[in-house]
């Protein structure tokens, strides 16, 4: 009896152990719905000990992540033990899941793994895209239902993870360092979480696999071309060699939020129409600094149009060109009801000027560089010691009349209720641009209903908090522009929350699983 006691007393601390260690641990947990966990025998692991031969057990292993990716079906999951592996050949799942029976890649809990894949070969380009270097070190084409997450892939020629044609992707708490293309490439997929993933030295022109007398580099750090239904979240990027994240092609119903993207040799965040219509894009409460482009622009380059664009509640500081940036490139497509509201944008627009000019090539605020614009708005912002201007537009809205106040009227745009400090002149514009004919004046704006002159005086932009020390003088905010905002709110961050500088900590991103 005393034994059976004892035994009884020994499980319920040991189940109550578990429990607090599963507390402490503090991970994150977003969960599909529908996705179940995997029965003990369905969990495969693979080590640097194992063999391909093995049984894929705890104690025999398979040895490659490429052997486990040829034979996993529905429901199963491997765990890949700490090591470093060098696969010779591109990792590609051949098998799908199943809505109620997921396929799962991830790393033992609590070990770090890393995929090393220099030694995958990647050629030049040969015929018709998709070329080598539009593939990935890690590929998932033709398949769906597979969650990816807390791998480190390193050194690639091509991206470190590509997802095409494929459907309910999840790809989690993964991180890439040094790739030619994208950390993370995603084309032609619907139903796609890029969540808690870091992408570090992306589309890194010393990572090609062949000569490249062009010196372009493929893609952004992060790049979802023609993607349907996705969530871009919780990502850290950071010091890559073009954009950060690109919401590009014919990409619908998506959201970009909560990602911290700093140290660009481009724009930090791009929207960007090809192929067709590019619509329905939200991005919020994102924090862009020191990248040498824009801190988010939106383009047409080579598509029909872009349309039903959502760019509220994001902070964009100290970046070398314009905080926001409306542009020309490409061909300059059609732009439509895109609404800015609740931003903060700070000191943006001073990088180095090309010889013989005064102004870096893109700068100040807010910039209407293109007038093929219908139905913009442009709220509750502030605007805050950008160089040059705050808000401002290019001659190319007077080409046809002199009186902006009736141009806005035409094309519905609307400048209003912001806070502008600093420089923004409208009788002496600025010319800014780039060679060879991409210069123009810029005129600054205020808008209607604007606080001007007034510092947005936060608590301490030096140390990346943004947050207000006292309400501006502003109490005509514009409610419409977002009914979930309180009316006197101005700017990204509400004034007399408690600062939640969420991008700060040392352990972003956060840790997330699915259960």
């Amino acid at each position: 009896m005393i034994f059976i006691i004892r035994q009884k007393v020994y499980w319920f601390v040991s189940l109550v152990l578990v429990v607090l260690l599963l507390v402490i641990g503090g991970e994150w947990f977003i969960a599909r719905q529908g996705v179940a966990q995997t029965p003990p025998d369905r969990v495969f692991y693979v080590a640097p000990n194992g063999s391909d031969t093995n049984e894929g057990s705890l104690t025999h292993p398979w040895a490659t992540v490429n052997h486990a990716a040829n034979v996993l079906k529905a429901g199963e999951t491997v765990y890949i033990r700490a090591g470093i592996y060098t696969p010779t050949q591109q990792i590609k799942a051949q098998n799908s899941g199943r809505a109620d029976a997921w396929i799962t890649y991830s790393a033992f809990p609590g070990e770090p793994v890393i995929i090393d894949a220099k030694a995958i070969p990647v050629g030049p380009p040969l015929g018709k895209p998709p070329f080598a270097h539009d593939q990935g070190a890690f590929q998932l084409e033709n398949v769906q239902y597979i969650q990816v997450r807390n791998l480190e892939i390193i050194n690639s020629h091509n991206s470190g993870i590509t997802v095409r044609n494929s459907n309910y992707i999840d790809l989690n708490n993964n991180q890439t360092e040094n790739t030619f293309s994208p950390g993370i490439g995603i084309w032609h997929s619907d139903h796609q979480k890029v969540i808690g993933n870091t992408v570090v030295n992306a589309n890194a022109l010393e990572m090609a696999d062949y000569p490249r007398d062009s010196g372009k580099k493929p893609h952004e750090a992060i790049s979802l071309g023609s993607v349907e239904h996705f969530e871009v979240a919780y990502n850290l990027v950071k010091y890559g060699q073009k954009e950060g994240i690109d919401i590009k092609e014919q990409s619908q119903h998506g959201t970009v939020h909560h990602n911290y993207v700093h140290h660009m040799d481009r724009q930090g965040l791009y929207v960007d129409s090809w192929f067709g219509l590019l619509e329905d894009v939200e991005v919020f409460d994102n924090v862009v600094h020191d990248c040498q482009g824009a801190g988010f622009a939106v383009s047409v380059e080579g598509g029909s149009a872009a349309k039903n664009i959502r760019f509220h509640h994001n902070l964009l500081y100290d970046n070398w060109g314009t905080g926001i940036f409306l542009s020309r490139w490409g061909d300059n497509g059609f732009r439509e009801n895109v609404k800015i509201y609740n931003n903060t944008v700070h000191h943006n627009g001073y990088g180095p000027p090309n010889p013989g000019d005064k102004f870096y090539w893109m700068t100040g605020g807010l910039y209407l560089f293109s007038d093929n614009l219908q139905s913009i708005e442009i709220k509750n912002n502030i605007f805050s010691e950008n160089n040059g201007f705050q808000i401002g537009y290019s001659d190319a809205y007077l080409k046809n009349s002199s009186k902006i106040e009736e141009v806005f009227q035409q094309k519905q745009i609307d400048i209003a209720h912001n806070l502008v400090f600093g420089a923004n002149s409208a009788r002496e514009p600025i010319y800014a641009g780039w060679p060879p004919d991409d210069y123009a004046y810029i005129y600054g704006t205020n808008g209607t209903s604007a606080v001007v002159g007034t510092s947005p005086q936060f608590i301490n932009a030096k140390l990346g908090n943004f947050y207000l020390e006292s309400r501006p003088t502003i109490n005509q905010t514009d409610p419409i522009a977002d009914p979930k905002t309180p009316q006197t709110t101005i700017g990204a961050f509400p004034y007399g929350e408690k600062p939640d500088l969420w991008w700060q900590p040392a352990e972003f991103p956060p840790k997330f699983s699915e259960s």
